[in-house]
């Protein structure tokens, strides 16, 4: 999987990944940016998210719980962390609200709770950390 980003200017990026080639990034106003787009920091939220939603749901419908309505509210905590103060993310809490058909069993439904977590590909990396190579390449125009 390869994610592609160019510079525009200022914090302001543009992504592609297979298909989508507009994807925007930037920062916030009050973080210097212009406000074009989410932040890598919401990207990341997002990702978070989208994953542990997807797993859920392919978890409820492998067995036959039926879905009326899901909304999944992310909410990532900025802090500036010691020694150097500088902007971290120090917690995320997910919020999972859905309402499903009347004829849901709670068992499979709590086992389903308990177990989709292990199928997110963003969940473990996240939680226990995954290891970044920086290659830097100076190119001249």
């Amino acid at each position: 999987m390869k994610i592609t980003i160019n510079y525009i200017n200022n914090l302001h990026f543009k992504a592609k990944t297979r298909i989508f080639d507009n994807i925007l990034i930037d920062e916030p106003s009050s973080f210097h940016g212009t406000d074009l787009g989410p932040s890598p920091v919401e990207y990341l939220l997002i990702g978070i998210g989208g994953c542990l939603s997807s797993t859920l749901v392919y978890c409820l419908r492998k067995r036959n719980i039926e879905i009326d309505d899901l909304e999944i509210v992310i909410d990532g905590e900025l802090k500036h962390a010691p020694p150097s103060l500088n902007l971290r993310l120090k917690h995320i809490h997910v919020e999972f609200n859905f309402f499903l058909k009347e004829n849901t069993n709670e068992v499979v439904l709590n086992n389903c709770i308990d177990e989709f977590t292990k199928y997110c590909p963003v969940y473990d990396p996240v939680l226990n950390g995954i290891p970044i190579d920086l290659d830097f390449k100076k190119n001249k125009k």
